[in-house]
């Protein structure tokens, strides 16, 4: 049994880690916190249900059950969800419902997506109420055994990074079924049978997995780019007669840790005579990330010509405006190569080329997409770094005259929430001042992004890092230029000089007049560059590259429009001011007017990287229930935690009111240790907050960090809950003893965790790692012993509790994770860490009482 419970442990973190990769491609962001809470409370609600069998003896035939259950139900509940998860809907419209003619279409996706879920959640119900079954065992040590279920789950945490990638999704996922199935073998008299009926299903199912779960991307309408060009490109066939198909072909699938990695190509039938002189011109493809998040490929190997213009005229070449030879680059996301393509044709000294994605770099890589793009990385003036692109710019002791990002976001490992939901170390006040000293003198950062509010965030921010390093005058450092909706931000080491604003305007006008001059040689400007990339007129033309570059900020003493530069050239005062009541006008969700909203674009910190969230926190206090759409993210993480509370009440007590009905003496006198397992199971999500991304910076790839901050927290976790075991005849003194040690560690974490990367963050690899794990031992090793010392006093009590507190446990895992996610923006990571102190404090408060009256009484 020992051996199953590790296996099963291990096999559960793997799929949950798996699940994210594939919610990730199927569903827009803030759904997939969604589904994992409910995935998850349904590990945690196998562990109440346990709780109400009036007997525990041998836990064999139900681990067994819940085995085959589990195994079965993986399969089938994912093939529900990967044909209908674009189905799934969260909104409720009442007032439809009233109206009886409206009820059922109102009722019939809520039921759709009701069943998905449920279904979602069958088989960790079922694996959670075998490991239940496992830790309640009478006959077992619970301190061992909790600490062999940690041990598991720490390997679950590194698994998924050796088989994902040589493995599909679907195939991992099969593949997880097939081994839980396969432990319950051991568990029957007679092992031939089910070792065959095993063998005879499980391999037609793995050989079929692609087809039998047939993922779908995501929808449009959550933003999912590849799904918005398929749905334009139908768009066109349907309006213009002169289009007769544009089809969308997969060309490149690619699954691996980070993200699904795939190409498609355009397939263009039309009698339009500028559609094909565009597409020959400039042939390209689209490549994504997990559906959602891509950039053209551009066809350099099938048209030189055309491609030069792109890396000339357009906002890809506006850090080469000043044509100095030789250039050394530094790209921070490689995506589809356009960077690395755009410095090529810049004739560079050496380009660095940074990714976190090595299934991206063996794209481009790979024969035919090689080809077409022009063999960009057999340059032997590149190269490529697989790591997280900030942890590079930190390590790094070159110097550059160009580093360029492009529409870079970084994704947390487990992603929660919408893009301003998703922290960005890439973006951070140390960030820009990790940039900005890697660059020589006269070295430019440019970056290219959308939106208003982010562009003066950025103004905000380099200006801050560059007062910091000593400029009495950081706006003359900064340009600003946009093609489209993207605009393009540089940032100089020193001013920028007026030959250099000169410089400026002749590449603008370049890029207007397409290179044409009148009679007289003056530029001949139209405004448009007749560059049209078929892919990014499909996403949407806000990404059109048709439209020529524009000038927004010169720092030369020449007007601008935009406004935080104006309030930058007064002076420090003034600038200041104009942050703190900076608005912007947008329209009313509810009515469709006008409405002005006070946004939030000073500077983020490492400890609270939100870049992209820019309500002000009052606002998203105050406008909670009733605000604009702009919070509308923050109403719906609040809307289910209230029904994850509510859930939680209905599993806490559920199984208290059923034993009072039994008559089991005493019921209701272990409600109080249901504030204590719920301390534990949130604590340890608050404790764990921000660790992660801290070590990917130091780490470099976050397919280091995440195993190594999870496995290695599991793992001390698992050698506490032994070392537990020792003094399991004082737990009230092991109590007091962890939750005082948490608090320590926690507070040694926040004061020297960064100065301790900094001094070793030049170190190889292998010894990085090794720090890395040390540091969370003294983490790790109380963050264990808590919970198997009230596990232990619970089943001398109350052993039919004993599901009960793994269960409650597993519920408030989940709300913890929710509360997290709003808490770090809101409060940022340091103030979780208070939290998670507390939380355990508490939790020791309400133990000790507890654990010294139990000991009496035993």
């Amino acid at each position: 049994m020992p051996l199953i419970l590790f296996c099963l442990s291990a096999l559960v973190l793997t799929l949950e880690v798996l699940e994210t990769k594939i919610f990730a491609y199927s569903l827009a962001n803030n759904l997939i916190f969604l589904v994992v809470g409910v995935v998850l409370l349904g590990f945690g609600a196998g562990g109440t249900v346990l709780s109400l069998r009036k007997t525990f003896d041998d836990p064999r035939p139900l681990v067994r059950k819940c085995l085959i259950c589990c195994a079965v139900l993986l399969v089938f509940a994912h093939g529900w969800f990967a044909v209908l998860s674009d189905q799934l809907v969260f909104t409720f419209d009442f007032r439809a419902f009233v109206d009886l003619r409206g009820a059922v279409d109102v009722l019939q996706p809520l039921i759709t997506t009701l069943s998905i879920l449920v279904l979602l959640a069958s088989p960790y119900f079922f694996a959670g109420m075998a490991i239940s079954a496992m830790l309640a065992d009478p006959k077992g040590s619970v301190h061992l055994r909790y600490g062999i279920n940690l041990l598991g789950s720490a390997l679950g945490c590194v698994t998924i990074f050796f088989v994902l990638g040589p493995m599909t999704g679907p195939e991992c996922l099969v593949a997880c079924a097939i081994a839980c199935a396969l432990l319950a073998v051991p568990l029957y008299k007679n092992k031939v049978v089910p070792l065959v009926l095993i063998a005879l299903i499980g391999t037609p199912t793995f050989a079929y997995s692609n087809r039998i779960l047939p993922y779908q991307i995501q929808s449009a309408a959550s933003s999912g780019q590849l799904a918005l060009i398929i749905q334009n490109a139908n768009d066109i066939v349907q309006k213009q007669a002169d289009v007769q198909e544009v089809s969308v072909d997969e060309e490149y699938d690619r699954w691996d840790p980070t993200a699904r990695v795939q190409v498609h190509s355009l397939g263009v039938k039309t009698t339009n005579p500028q559609y094909t002189a565009d597409l020959e011109r400039l042939p390209s493809k689209w490549f994504t990330q997990d559906s959602s998040y891509g950039s053209p490929l551009i066809g350099a190997g099938q048209s030189p010509d055309g491609t030069k213009a792109v890396f000339e005229r357009t906002c890809y070449g506006i850090g080469y405006f000043r044509k100095k030879p030789k250039p050394d680059v530094l790209v921070i996301g490689l995506g589809g190569a356009p960077d690395v393509q755009t410095a090529i044709h810049h004739d560079p000294n050496h380009i660095d080329g940074v990714d976190i994605n090595r299934s991206t770099v063996d794209m481009v890589k790979s024969k035919e997409i090689a080809k077409f793009l022009g063999h960009p990385y057999s340059d032997k003036r590149l190269t490529i770094h697989i790591r997280d692109g900030r942890s590079f710019a930190r390590a790094s002791k070159s110097k550059y005259d160009l580093i360029q990002l492009s529409g870079v976001d970084t994704k947390s490992v487990l992603a929660s929430g919408t893009l301003a939901l998703n922290e960005s170390y890439l973006y951070t006040l140390e960030a820009i001042a990790d940039y900005v000293a890697l660059l020589k003198d006269d070295g430019i950062l440019c970056i290219l992004y959308a939106g208003d509010a982010l562009r003066d965030r950025f103004a905000v921010t380099a200006m801050h890092v560059l007062r910091k390093a000593g400029s009495a005058n950081p706006h003359k450092h900064l340009m600003m230029a946009s093609q489209s909706g993207i605009f393009c931000f540089l940032v100089k080491k020193t001013p920028f000089t007026q030959d250099e604003c000169k410089q400026m305007d002749k590449w603008i006008e370049y890029c207007d007049s397409e290179g044409k001059v009148d009679a007289a040689g003056n530029p001949v400007l139209d405004e448009i560059t007749g560059i049209s990339v078929l892919v990014y007129e499909l996403l949407t033309s806000r990404l059109s590259l048709n439209a020529a570059p524009k000038s927004l900020f010169i720092p030369d003493g020449r007007d601008t429009e935009i406004e935080v530069m104006n309030k930058a050239r007064l002076g420090k005062a003034e600038l200041d001011a104009f942050v703190t009541n900076y608005t912007q006008t947008e329209k009313d969700w509810r009515t469709g007017e006008d409405v002005v909203l006070r946004k939030n674009i000073s500077p983020v910190p490492d400890s609270r990287p939100f870049f992209f969230n820019i309500v002000p926190n009052d606002r998203v206090l105050a406008e909670l229930w009733t605000g604009n759409a702009d919070t509308t993210h923050f109403r719906e993480m609040v809307n289910l935690l209230l029904i994850m509370m509510v859930l939680s009440v209905i599993l806490i007590t559920g199984p208290l009111i059923v034993f009072s009905m039994r008559g089991v003496a005493g019921a209701w006198r272990n409600l109080p240790f249901s504030v204590y397992f719920a301390c534990l199971g949130g604590g340890f999500i608050l404790a764990m907050s921000g660790l992660i991304q801290r070590y990917v910076l130091f780490l470099g790839h976050q397919g280091y960090a995440f195993p190594v901050v999870i496995g290695g927290l599991l793992l001390a976790a698992g050698l506490g809950s032994m070392l537990a075991g020792v003094f399991k005849k004082n737990p009230q003194r092991v109590m007091v003893v962890a939750s005082l040690w948490i608090c320590a560690a926690l507070a040694a974490i926040h004061f020297f965790l960064d100065p301790l990367f900094n001094a070793t963050a030049d170190r190889e690899q292998i010894e990085r790692i090794g720090v890395a794990l040390l540091v969370l031992v003294p983490l790790g090793v109380p963050l264990g012993m808590m919970f198997p010392t009230g596990l232990n006093v619970v089943r001398k009590t109350s052993p039919m509790f004993v599901p009960w507190a793994f269960g409650i446990n597993g519920v408030f895992s989940v709300i913890g994770s929710m509360i997290v996610l709003p808490g770090s923006i809101l409060y940022g990571f340091p103030n979780m860490s208070i939290a998670a102190g507390v939380v355990y404090i508490l939790a020791a408060a309400v133990g000790f009482p507890l654990a010294r009256r139990a000991m009496k009484v035993a």
